[in-house]
């Protein structure tokens, strides 16, 4: 009976463990589609300060291109870095917990292994 107690402890340690390890390689996955997001925005932004302001700037929405001003465009752009870094440090914040609880689980593993010696 106990056997079969410390047996299911394990699997659910080891399916915990495995779970946090997958979310922590796909926090870094986001983390690198925002931090690319980011350097566009910011290199488009610089491109667009560039730029003259007599130019007619589209921006393409779905199938369809509107027409908008140099001003709203560079403030659209740097809404979209500054999300795109608010994410990237929400994901380093989420990491850091799920570390926490990797290190927690493992050293709970080892304990159950070392009890069942």
């Amino acid at each position: 009976m106990a056997d079969e107690e410390i047996s299911k402890a394990f699997r659910d340690l080891q399916f915990k463990t495995n779970e946090t390890r997958m979310r922590i390689v796909q926090g870094e996955q986001n983390k690198k589609v925002n931090h690319q997001k980011m350097r566009i925005s910011e290199s488009t932004k610089r491109n667009l300060i560039g730029l003259n302001e007599d130019l007619k700037y589209y921006r393409s929405v779905g199938r369809m291109f509107l027409l908008t001003d140099k001003a709203s465009e560079i403030a659209r752009h740097e809404t979209e870095a500054k999300q795109s870094k608010d994410k990237i440090e929400a994901i380093d914040k989420q990491k850091e917990y799920l570390e926490k609880g990797l290190v927690e689980a493992e050293s709970n593993l080892r304990e159950l292994i070392q009890s069942r010696r």
